[in-house]
């Protein structure tokens, strides 16, 4: 499998010619094996449901990567959430739910799929959390830039995103 982005007309990069079009090799996105995301924002759209697009992206990354899901949520509405969670959960091989995010549990998630950290992206629609707590762990990022969350944007405190999409839809063209 061969990851490209396109690339934008000041980018200098070298080129690979692909399918006919001039593209640049993201390598950070080749070593791609594990995909960690978050649930409201991502997955599921606030007080509605899952986003329409959900099952279909994760039925096609289901068979190339290892799926996780880290949700935070106050400890009175974690069964909604995990009811919430249930119609997908055949898709992850873990699923965490709890009242904060820690690096402490990306990490341990990782572990627990076998990977290491720059062998996994987590796509999540806050900066100040997954975000942040990816690019520390030393993990690739994808924000998503909108939604209901868009205003928490990066920062130098969060550090910047690998990539930035608009729906977790985005994440097949990047990978």
């Amino acid at each position: 499998m061969v990851c490209v982005r396109l690339l934008d007309a000041q980018d200098a990069h070298p080129c690979t010619e692909v399918r006919g079009f001039a593209k640049h090799l993201d390598i950070t996105l080749f070593m791609i094996k594990g995909i960690i995301f978050d649930w409201v924002g991502t997955l599921y759209e606030r007080d509605r449901g899952l986003f329409p697009f959900t099952k279909k992206v994760l039925e096609n990354l289901k068979p190339r990567y290892k799926l996780a899901l880290i949700s935070q949520t106050a400890e009175t509405t974690s069964e909604k959430r995990w009811k919430e969670i249930e119609p997908i959960a055949r898709y992850f091989e873990i699923i965490l739910v709890e009242s904060e995010k820690t690096r402490e549990q990306y990490l341990n998630c990782i572990d627990n799929l076998g990977l290491r950290p720059e062998e996994v992206v987590v796509v999540d629609d806050r900066a100040s959390r997954g975000i942040a707590i990816a690019n520390k762990a030393g993990c690739k990022t994808c924000w998503i830039q909108k939604g209901d969350r868009s205003y928490d944007s990066p920062s130098k405190e969060t550090g910047e995103p690998t990539h930035s999409i608009d729906s977790i839809e985005g994440l097949l063209k990047l990978l």
